[in-house]
């Protein structure tokens, strides 16, 4: 088996609604790029038809693979997506296709440049967020943003943008490290990348608001914060590694 350039993973958990466009849109996309890929949707242990279509879609795209899982959360399912991956570069975007796939053309360059991590924002000059959300969910992702950079170092933009990619080999050693199955996982990536002395790039992307989003906002904002102070209790404890690591490309 040829090793794909490009492994993307779909973290997916009842979007039984929007999994087959945003499957066959990715496809598509891949495909006319001509580059070699394969895509992953991982199943959050979704109650809904998502694995039947899934499994449908798979009739006609060879490329794509179905992971199942029990339902653990986000945090759970991306990371099982991304270690069972087999590109030299490995990205995980949402279901809902909130940032379109076309806006992985913007992390090429910088992943050519040597750049370990590239990640979207929508908070950066250049973003375009052509849809908003509510008003609330807003501003507390933007507190969420600044207490992550205060108490975890980040120092980016925009923390939960579900538009993260990495060469393969950072991210195999960034998620064997991960511990947060829920919302609060990309805080825990991004303070693992900084700690581990991996260069960190953001691009501004195109991005859309799902009014159908699964997030509860306050019960997800409370459990986000406490996996904010579980993380930093646990690098008080010694559950990261303080050291760089290799950058080498294997």
């Amino acid at each position: 088996m040829v090793k794909p350039a490009l492994s993307v993973v779909i973290p997916a958990y009842n979007e039984e609604a929007v999994i087959r466009q945003t499957t066959e849109e990715v496809a598509r996309y891949l495909t006319e790029s001509a580059i070699t890929y394969e895509l992953l949707i991982v199943d959050d242990g979704s109650t809904d038809h998502t694995v039947a279509l899934v499994r449908e879609l798979m009739q006609r795209h060879p490329s794509l693979r179905l992971l199942q899982a029990n339902h653990e959360g986000k945090g759970a399912a991306v990371k099982a997506g991304v270690l069972a991956a087999a590109g030299s570069r490995i990205l995980f975007m949402d279901a809902d296709h909130s940032t379109h796939i076309q806006e992985w053309k913007k992390c090429i360059p910088w992943l050519h440049d040597g750049y370990d991590v590239v990640i979207g924002s929508r908070k950066m000059p250049g973003a375009d967020v052509k849809v908003h959300q509510p008003l609330l969910r807003e501003l507390m992702g933007k507190v969420f943003t600044r207490l992550t950079n205060t108490l975890l170092t980040t120092q980016v933009t925009d923390i939960t943008c579900g538009f993260k990619c990495f060469q393969a080999d950072v991210a195999v050693r960034i998620f064997r490290l991960q511990r947060i199955a829920g919302w609060g996982f990309d805080a825990e990536l991004l303070f693992l990348a900084r700690r581990m002395g991996y260069r960190i790039k953001e691009v501004p992307v195109v991005w859309m608001d799902d009014a159908s989003t699964k997030v509860r906002l306050m019960s997800d904002a409370i459990r986000s914060f406490n996996e904010l102070m579980r993380i930093r209790i646990g690098a008080w404890r010694g559950w990261y590694p303080l050291h760089v690591q290799s950058q080498v490309r294997e």
